[in-house]
């Protein structure tokens, strides 16, 4: 069951690693062995059979096809910003390790060349006797686009597709780790006013025009996004004055597509 990452470098994020051939879902077996693990704990596969993302929308991995993998934070973790710098961490990886550019559309989904590749789901789990926050994340690798059009995912895209290289899925977990774990250090000791500048680079929706969407899909907010708060939330002007809007409520969507 270990992984044994070879291009782990962190200190403590993905220590131990769980290598798991098959598993329903990398969040759930953090989830259910979470109070058992050390604070930094990495489960991963290349074969998810029941993931599930932001808004209990499904993602799943086929064999081979993408990684996914979560990581266990100690004690339980703000999960309004934990995502944020997840975004940021596989931005740097995918970008590091193929030459092409990686952005994030607000709070964390991963676009290159206007499809989806990476998706992150954070979730708190809050008992008496111990707290913890599993970072999930999953990345398209070597889909096609004919696979996604099989699943109706217009949206969607992989690494392959996208850069034009084939990533092996341990290369891929040890490196956003990598990328992962100063973010992480900074967010921890001095919170997020530090790496607001980098994200907000990285950040495709600053400038545009955007629709807030709830999770029903209706249209609560039309207007431009000038900006990201220090505590992550993204500024949406509409017109009569600038709206606070939280990760954990909302869709973002461009007005002309889903970037």
């Amino acid at each position: 069951m270990s992984g044994g990452l070879a291009g782990l470098t962190a200190l403590k994020l993905g220590k131990p690693d769980f290598y798991l051939d098959t598993i329903d879902s990398t969040n759930g077996w953090l989830k259910l062995h979470g109070t058992e693990l050390p604070d930094g704990a990495l489960c991963w596969t290349g074969n998810q059979t029941r993931g599930r993302g932001r808004l209990g929308r499904e993602w799943n991995a086929e064999k081979g096809q993408a990684l996914a993998m979560s990581l266990l934070f100690k004690p339980s973790y703000e999960t309004e910003l934990l995502p944020l710098i997840c975004g940021m961490a596989v931005s740097q990886a995918l970008s590091g390790m193929t030459g092409e550019e990686f952005l994030i559309k607000w709070p964390n989904d991963i676009i290159c060349g206007g499809l989806k590749i990476c998706g992150i789901l954070c979730e708190n789990s809050l008992l008496e006797q111990d707290s913890f926050a599993v970072a999930g994340i999953g990345v398209n690798l070597n889909q096609t686009a004919d696979d996604f059009s099989k699943l109706g995912l217009s949206n969607a895209g992989s690494v392959g597709m996208t850069a034009g290289v084939r990533l092996d899925i341990g290369d891929v977990a040890s490196e956003i780790v990598n990328r992962l774990e100063p973010l992480w250090l900074t967010l921890r000791e001095e919170g997020f006013s530090p790496l607001l500048e980098r994200y907000s680079d990285l950040c495709i929706n600053i400038g545009k025009d955007v629709c807030v969407l709830s999770p029903d899909g209706r249209v609560l907010h039309k207007g431009r996004a000038v900006g990201i708060s220090p505590d992550g939330r993204l500024m949406v002007d509409d017109g009569s004055g600038i709206i606070s809007v939280s990760s954990g409520e909302v869709s973002i969507r461009g007005l002309l597509g889903y970037a």
